[in-house]
């Protein structure tokens, strides 16, 4: 197991000093790149001025775990905001195959946002033979409030108090975060605005975690938290309506099969968990992904069959619907 430790205080940049030897691994432009043999991708780091500090690991396949300890630091006055999602590679639809008993092992390699006070530290593990795409984002707690616009940064601070001894709190990812790793993966190594970019990407997905970090807490103080089975239950139902997104809805009974919940169980706790019905939140995955290749300039008709529309006329209704004009009116605005 490859293991690196960092004080609070010590840059994402040193992680690549024990990496590079570790994995023979080669840094060009403060990317590290790994080798064939030992996995494949990239970690790299940005490093902003605002007292904001991004780790990004984009790997596949390694051949051993990977250990990233934030040490705990009595002084520190930063959180550590993780953005993972952690796949199966060559997934298929084994969605309908019952989860695994949970552990701690397990819930490593679970896809989860997290928030957590630097005080207490944050051990990240990053598991062997996966297809891994993880943000750490080590932010002042000074910086936080211009990070986000018009939020007051101490509310965080107040409600991981209140949660007594745990050190972090952590919930299943949405396909809003997957969508924003899959762009931020994709262009940061090669965007001639590094740190603009990063900035701009780590602003919304930070706006993202704390929306739900409120949700989390509220649902919490009204006596409505779920329990980690069911949260990871629900997550397996979430992922199987982003992976298929292109396919027709599967129908609340496959989905209660995948959950192994009651069709009314499942409704109920999806709604309250991720805000949205299942059908909701499947259509706004897929629409997105419209409204991505439509920022690529893909035609209209091309864009309706590439998601799973087979009249173009419906994909139009259903974008108009969603984002209040149609996907012409998106392409040409003017």
């Amino acid at each position: 197991m490859s293991y690196v430790s960092l004080e609070n205080s010590e840059p994402f940049l040193k992680c690549f000093e024990a990496l590079a030897e570790d994995k023979s691994s080669i840094v060009s432009d403060s990317v590290l790149y790994f080798s064939g043999s030992k996995g494949k991708g990239f970690i790299t780091v940005a490093g902003i001025s605002s007292g904001i500090e991004v780790l990004a690991v984009n790997l596949s396949l390694l051949t051993e775990d990977l250990t990233i300890q934030l040490l705990p630091s009595a002084d520190a006055s930063s959180y550590i905001l993780c953005f993972d999602e952690i796949d199966v590679a060559g997934r298929t639809d084994s969605d309908l195959i019952p989860p695994a008993p949970l552990s701690p092992l397990n819930n490593q390699m679970h896809s989860t946002v997290s928030i957590a006070d630097a005080v207490n530290g944050k051990t990240i593990v990053y598991p062997k033979d996966r297809i891994i795409r993880s943000l750490v984002v080590r932010v002042k707690k000074k910086s936080m409030d211009h990070l986000i616009q018009d939020f007051d940064a101490g509310t965080i601070a107040d409600i991981l108090k209140s949660t007594g001894n745990e050190a972090t709190l952590t919930w299943p990812i949405t396909f809003k975060y997957r969508l924003l790793l899959n762009d931020f993966m994709t262009e940061i190594i090669q965007h001639p605005f590094r740190e603009l970019f990063t900035i701009r990407n780590i602003s919304i997905l930070t706006e993202y975690l704390l929306q739900q970090f409120f949700v989390m807490n509220k649902l919490t103080d009204d006596g409505g938290s779920l329990s980690i089975q069911d949260t990871h239950s629900l997550s397996r139902v979430e992922h199987h309506l982003c992976l298929h997104y292109k396919k027709e809805f599967p129908g609340i009974e496959k989905l209660s099969r995948i959950s192994a919940m009651s069709p009314t169980s499942l409704k109920t706790k999806f709604k309250k968990y991720y805000g949205e019905t299942l059908f909701g939140y499947y259509q706004k995955n897929k629409l997105e992904h419209a409204r991505k290749l439509l920022d690529s300039k893909v035609p209209v008709k091309v864009v309706a069959t590439e998601i799973g529309y087979s009249n173009p006329s419906h994909f139009t209704l259903a974008f108009k619907k969603e984002y209040g004009f149609s996907p012409w009116h998106y392409l040409n605005p003017h």
